[in-house]
């Protein structure tokens, strides 16, 4: 932010999913429009705008996906310190399960602790896959794609086959997703139409044009993790 100040930037593109009120308030100090990527602040509309994805579409696309498979006892494994967007994930996780008539359990919800802030989303995912397996999921929906890596690795380290004993669907579409095995299903962001809108938002802003805050849809890829749920029968 200081390096910001001191280039006296005409505007600033910043994405970061954990963006905290300090950091707001630093780039608030250099006051010039500013596009948030994935990451809504609260304050100062006037200067603050957004381009972020639906999260809540995201969690519906996922677990709508599970159920098309047969996986009635659907998990979440989710973060704790990027509240807005998982909250809005968890949201639509248990939305989608009411909708279609699921159990709502609580034991299907591990969430690492919202003050862990230093554990990696690859390690919230090898360490806490076993909560979830202890209740008897069939499948799972991951915060985001590194969250299901970490799920993948601890299931290979347990001798859990995926997808034949357990489904697993992340979010985000990084590129590291069609690499691991198997290849991962995941909710996949727009980044190209992510990156275009912020820009042009921005250029707008710097035009003094009357600009709104963008919501764009995500998309499900299907890959290997997930399958049809094995009948035990």
């Amino acid at each position: 932010m200081d390096n910001f100040h001191r280039r006296r930037v005409d505007g600033i593109l910043l994405t970061d999913s954990r963006i905290s009120k300090h950091n707001t308030k630093q780039v608030a100090q250099i006051t010039v429009p500013t596009v948030f990527i994935n990451s809504q602040a609260k304050d100062r509309p006037e200067i603050f705008h957004s381009v972020s994805i639906d999260d809540y579409l995201g969690a519906k696309l996922a677990v709508e996906h599970l159920i098309s498979l047969g996986h009635t006892c659907i998990g979440y494994l989710g973060v704790g310190d990027r509240s807005s967007s998982n909250q809005q994930r968890l949201e639509g996780y248990r939305m989608t399960l009411r909708e279609a008539g699921l159990p709502q359990i609580d034991d299907w919800i591990a969430i690492n602790d919202e003050d862990n802030k230093r554990i990696s989303d690859v390690d919230t995912g090898q360490k806490m896959l076993s909560q979830l397996l202890a209740a008897g999921v069939t499948g799972i929906f991951c915060y985001n794609d590194m969250v299901a890596i970490g799920a993948l690795l601890a299931c290979q380290e347990l001798g859990i086959s995926v997808p034949q004993d357990l489904s697993l669907v992340g979010f985000d579409g990084i590129a590291l997703s069609r690499y691991v095995t198997p290849p991962l299903t995941t909710v996949c962001q727009p980044m190209l139409e992510i990156g275009r809108s912020a820009m042009q938002m921005l250029l707008d802003l710097l035009e003094e044009k009357t600009i709104e805050n963008l919501v764009l849809s995500p998309f499900l890829v299907k890959r290997g993790s997930s399958a049809v749920v094995k009948n035990d029968n």
